[in-house]
């Protein structure tokens, strides 16, 4: 390369750490340890600004295991004059790679007066990401002083630990918030399903005087499709608009994803067919959106494709794929989609075996779903032996349904699925008295059946009915 065979003092100060950062943010590692080769043979390594360039570069590009650590770290301890960022740098990245005793030895080593609210922050950050809440709360209640981005780890850890209150907690205790801080809040809430929570947060927000951006909406859109409000999502959709808020593949996922999972299949493909870069997230929502609501055929369809597309399936666009089968009935073609995952080095979890399962089960295929249980790697859940027991009903095969009951265990976690499934079973197979033993067994176990619910929207109006002749109506707020 003709620009490492003419490094000089001068460059080394003004284009390398372009270059570096170029490097660290496409991962183009190879160039960054041509780099440093011509770095050391110029004499130029012992730059303050040159190593902590490369310390930065090494971490992002995720080099900082096996015999890259020792690379990182001979680095940073050669430096002569170690710097915030410097210290800040390498903590972050042995945080990265789920090392935090390390991070932790590098925080305590760093001198008093560069042991700022930065790196104070970052060490937070790498407990909170790698759901050690503990020692980050401990950490955080010690920092002198915090900044809005620690704020938010906090948040967005608690969250991920599906500790709701602790989060919540947490942002109430915000002296000044910022957008950030009500990002973490709301989309916090909407990874974790509690979608009204998310839209009250919102409707909060701004009422005090804080303006959405592109990561707001991209929640507020996911807590939508959730529910499946089409009309809320076609106002935040008209805000998104009306703002002139920036479409970033966040925003337009969330478009696609709301926009298929409301059933309004229709504008879900003009805005996916309207993107130039469309990710996995995008392709695995509109495959999604097509199978759920029964246009199969054309879900197979668009998976064929992704696979002739740059973008290649992963764990999730199985699923959905393996779905559209059990959707459509095509069992062929999704055994053969199952056997596919290999060809791209993925390993099939319990939810691809559950998919197969149910659609072996539903074509009547028992003994075949039976020995896809019986051969899988790891122990099926409550929804794989669930769905075999399902397709036990739809047939009437109560002897297969017996079989499975032996291999159950007496785990709580499956009591509740084998025996409100079995009591179906012998219901329907005439089988009274077995039936009745289910009930009774469910009944002296305090296990009861969760009544079903769904949803309408009549205006501005929400209606929810429940199993049992229950119905509730709930006024949805304007939330622009």
């Amino acid at each position: 390369m003709v620009y490492t065979q003419n490094l000089t003092k001068r460059t080394s100060h003004g284009i390398l750490p372009l270059f570096l950062k170029a490097c660290g943010s496409l991962a183009l590692l190879p160039l960054g340890v041509c780099l440093h080769g011509e770095c050391v043979k110029a004499g130029l390594i012992h730059e303050v600004l040159v190593g902590t360039s490369f310390v930065s570069m090494y971490c992002k590009c995720g080099c900082l295991m096996n015999g890259d650590m020792e690379r990182a770290l001979v680095l940073f301890e050669r430096s002569p004059e170690k710097t915030l960022v410097t210290w800040a740098t390498m903590i972050d990245g042995v945080a990265r790679i789920g090392d935090t005793v390390s991070a932790r030895q590098l925080f305590d080593r760093t001198p008093d007066e560069l042991r700022t609210v930065v790196t104070w922050t970052v060490m937070v950050h790498g407990y909170a990401a790698n759901g050690e809440m503990d020692e980050a709360r401990e950490m955080f209640e010690r920092m002198p002083c915090r900044s809005f981005f620690v704020w938010s780890s906090m948040i967005s850890g608690y969250f991920k630990k599906g500790e709701a209150k602790e989060a919540r907690a947490i942002f109430d205790r915000i002296p000044e918030r910022n957008l950030v801080n009500w990002n973490a809040l709301i989309a916090g809430y909407a990874q974790i399903g509690s979608c009204e929570e998310a839209l009250d947060a919102f409707r909060q927000m701004q009422m005090d005087g804080f303006e959405p951006d592109e990561f707001t909406m991209a929640s507020v859109l996911s807590a939508c499709s959730q529910l499946g409000s089409l009309e809320m999502g076609k106002k935040i959709h008209d805000m998104i608009n009306r703002k002139r808020i920036n479409m970033n593949h966040f925003v337009l996922n969330g478009l696609v994803d709301m926009y298929a999972k409301c059933g309004d299949l229709e504008r879900a493909k003009t805005i996916f067919h309207g993107m130039k870069n469309k990710n996995v997230v995008c392709w695995n929502a509109m495959i999604s959106g097509l199978a759920t609501h029964g246009q199969c055929e054309e879900a197979l369809a668009l998976f064929d494709r992704m696979e002739e597309s740059e973008k290649k399936p992963n764990n999730v666009t199985f699923l959905v794929a393996l779905s559209a089968c059990t959707h459509g009935g095509f069992v062929n073609r999704g055994l053969d989609i199952f056997k596919k995952m290999e060809k791209y080095n993925l390993v099939a979890g319990v939810e691809h075996y559950g998919c197969l399962v149910d659609l072996l089960g539903r074509a009547g295929r028992l003994n075949e779903a039976y020995n896809v249980i019986k051969s899988m790697p790891g122990s099926p859940n409550r929804s794989v032996w669930g769905a075999l027991l399902g397709a036990c009903k739809i047939h009437g095969d109560d002897k297969m349904a017996d079989r499975i009951l032996s291999n159950l265990s007496s785990n709580a976690e499956n009591d509740d699925v084998k025996y409100v499934v079995l009591s179906n079973v012998y219901a329907a197979s005439e089988k009274w008295e077995e039936a009745e033993r289910m009930w009774r067994v469910m009944a002296e176990n305090g296990m009861r059946k969760i009544p079903g619910c769904s949803s309408i929207m009549v205006g501005d109006l929400e209606l929810r009915f429940h199993s049992g002749a229950t119905t509730e109506y709930k006024a949805c707020e304007n939330l622009v």
